[in-house]
């Protein structure tokens, strides 16, 4: 049997326990069943992560890192700022929309990381990722088009994250897609007002 590097090891492990708890539970979710959801020993597993909690950690970073991805691609080379904030926002959406189950799973583990104090930190670290991710795109969108934003943009990263968790979870909920996507464009303009070019540019 061919050697599988670690690396490939790992990721085919992660998405192995994103399938087994998005389709059977978290609880569910045990290192004996991500072993047989990807074929392979349980002792591999503990060879790839020192516990289902590392593993589960990993899970979360994946899903957030793909909703910061979706948005970035979404924003096409050249475009205005209104154009390109609308389309981060709808490259999120159209991720969410196509994977459910995932976005689900993102509450499920917040609220199991929150629950003990040695896996409230992996919480932390979810809502973190996705700041910085958020202010990363905030940030190549103002430079692109030579703007600055009225109020920090670490503040408008709170903000966005707030709103879309919101209309995600209400979302998951209902799933009323007409009412979660004009939300999202009535935030979207609201946050496009506080855009405006940078002193050098106006002169």
């Amino acid at each position: 049997m061919a050697r599988v590097p670690a690396t490939e090891r790992r990721a085919d492990l992660i998405q192995a326990a994103i399938r087994v708890a998005t389709r059977e539970g978290l609880a569910a979710t045990t290192t004996r069943r991500i072993a047989e959801e990807a074929g392979i020993s349980v002792g591999i597993v503990h060879y790839c992560f020192r516990s289902k909690e590392e593993l589960l950690h990993e899970a979360i970073r994946v899903i957030s890192d793909a909703q910061v991805v979706a948005a970035q691609r979404a924003i096409a080379p050249g475009c205005d700022v209104p154009t390109s904030v609308r389309n981060a926002f709808r490259g999120f959406w159209g991720l969410v929309e196509e994977t459910p189950d995932a976005q689900l799973l993102t509450y499920e583990l917040t609220s199991w990381a929150l629950r003990n104090a040695e896996t409230e930190p992996l919480a932390r670290e979810q809502r973190d990722r996705q700041l910085a991710g958020i202010t990363q795109i905030l940030a190549e969108i103002a430079s692109a088009a030579d703007i600055t934003f009225a109020a920090p943009v670490d503040l408008l990263a709170r903000m966005t994250l707030a709103v879309t968790d919101g209309v995600t979870l209400g979302w998951l909920v209902d799933r009323d897609t007409p009412a979660a996507k004009a939300t999202l464009d009535a935030f979207t303009t609201q946050l496009i007002t506080l855009a405006a070019p940078t002193p050098a540019a106006a002169h």
